[in-house]
């Protein structure tokens, strides 16, 4: 008797250190904000829009440790319209459907990740290395209705079928490689997307250089190449963000885009502002320019109250217009005002 209750205790004890070394943690976001729109050739457009400064979601990611230094992870997150049904009213007449794309189920990530000391592998749908550059240089962090991604090339935002290797931090510097497999028989190079970059992040100081590449067999103009260097520094009354990213492609195709911004701590939140130059250098010479204003408040550690406004200005053609992180927008001008909630 006395020997099985002493395997029984033995038995615990070691199932609960096996527990112990992993866990899994489910997290989300609910965004609802005012959006309206401007300078459409349709007219305005007043909605509410699920997810301005991002996506809402709910997601699970856990993390087990396998011993030696070595951890295997995962993450699965969905997208969700937090404001309506996609595509119909309550009084049963179609609207158009703004929860599209992140905001859709599964939309948004699902990858495996391999850790230790040789670095971090993930593969999946996950975020593209030149996509996570943007989001950490622009001050508005590729949301809200000032985000730089309405106007700079997002560098694939997503990718699907991709393999990612980053480097372990060696004194702020981290190398990362990615490939997103295009999938096409007979022609495995047909979108295939390709991406590296270098970063180096200590104390106040983010620089961050990003290269994308999208091949397209096909011809149909969708093959481009990124290059994206830029970066942040925190003087503390004031954070400052800057950024250059030359695109080029076919002949139809080669731009430079500048953006400059400030993050100013300000009444207990944080006033964000940008201003952005799309320069076409091919014959079109279609050029952009975009100012985008925006304040947060924090409510509490998980909740903050939010307002933006941006405005782009259209040359020769240029047809962008002022989205948010998962509406692209209709006009060329937008105002936001909305809460968000992180749990």
């Amino acid at each position: 008797m006395k020997k099985s209750l002493l395997a029984l205790a033995v038995l615990t004890a070691v199932s609960g250190a096996a527990f112990a070394q992993s866990s899994v943690t489910l997290y989300g976001k609910v965004d609802l904000g005012l959006t309206m729109d401007a300078g459409s050739p349709q007219g305005k457009s007043i909605r509410l829009d699920s997810g301005v400064t991002g996506g809402s979601r709910i997601g699970f990611k856990g993390v087990e440790d396998l011993g030696g230094g070595m951890k295997a992870a995962f993450q699965l997150e969905t997208g969700y319209c937090a404001d309506s049904a996609a595509g119909a009213s309550s009084n049963g007449a179609t609207v158009p459907n703004f929860c599209t794309g992140s905001n859709a189920f599964m939309g948004r990530q699902a990858h495996g990740d391999l850790t230790g000391a040789f670095g971090a592998i993930s593969a999946g749908r996950q975020y593209s290395i030149g996509f996570n550059n943007l989001s950490t240089i622009d001050p508005f962090g590729t949301g809200f209705a000032g985000q730089i991604n309405n106007i700079v090339d997002p560098s694939g935002i997503r990718l699907n079928n991709s393999v990612t290797y980053a480097t372990p931090n060696m004194g702020g510097f981290v190398g990362a490689a990615e490939i997103a497999f295009g999938e096409q028989t007979g022609n495995w190079e047909a979108n295939r997307e390709t991406g590296a970059g270098l970063t180096y992040a200590s104390g106040p100081a983010y620089l961050g250089f990003s290269f994308y590449d999208v091949s397209n067999a096909a011809g149909n103009g969708a093959a481009r190449k990124n290059y994206t260097f830029g970066g942040t520094y925190d003087f503390g009354v004031v954070k400052l963000h800057a950024l250059v990213q030359k695109s080029t492609g076919p002949a139809t195709l080669d731009v430079l885009d500048v953006m400059g911004g400030a993050t100013v701590p300000i009444a207990g939140g944080n006033l964000l502002a940008s201003y952005i130059h799309h320069n076409d250098r091919t014959t079109k010479d279609a050029d952009a320019q975009q100012f985008g204003v925006g304040y947060i408040y924090p409510l509490s550690k998980r909740t903050s109250v939010y307002t933006a406004f941006a405005k782009i200005q259209n040359r020769n053609g240029a047809t962008f217009t002022v989205g948010n992180a998962t509406a692209s927008g209709t006009g060329n001008k937008a105002f936001n005002f909305g809460v968000v909630h992180n749990f």
